[in-house]
């Protein structure tokens, strides 16, 4: 999909009632201006090609369970003011705070398994373990 295409969006749900936002940044992404323009301007953009469809009955919008205004993460802080955008435009989008959603052979998945390799089958912390995170199946969210 070409995100700075402003009919594509239009083009893209045209023929659905229920549409869920699944767009988010990868690992790559490391300044403001990438972070706001995947998880704020991306978000509004459907909310309002949604909101221009008098087909669409509900919007459903994936967020993180970090998102928060004074979230010190980049991403995390951008994830919320996403939210907030696109409840002013579709006020009853539904919105979901998971945290780590994976699959099999997903790169999340692939990521813990090469460092678990690399590091001859031990877990590596990297912290003072008071980080709360469970990861979801993706079938489980489904």
């Amino acid at each position: 999909m070409d995100f700075d295409d402003p009919d594509m969006y239009d083009r893209v749900v045209k023929n659905s009632n229920v549409v869920i936002n699944l767009v988010g940044p990868r690992l790559k992404v490391k300044d403001r201006d990438e972070f706001e323009y995947i998880n704020i301007k991306i978000a509004k953009r459907i909310a309002e090609a949604c909101k221009r469809n008098d087909k669409i009955v509900r919007l459903i919008h994936f967020s993180s369970a970090g998102a928060k205004a004074d979230a010190e993460s980049q991403d995390f802080a951008t994830k919320y003011i996403g939210e907030q955008e696109v409840l002013d435009i579709f006020p009853n989008a539904t919105i979901f705070r998971p945290t780590v959603i994976y699959g099999s052979n997903d790169y999340y998945v692939q990521t813990w398994r090469t460092f678990q390799e690399f590091w001859f089958n031990k877990v590596v912390v990297t912290d003072d373990c008071t980080a709360q995170k469970q990861p979801i199946l993706v079938h489980d969210v489904a």
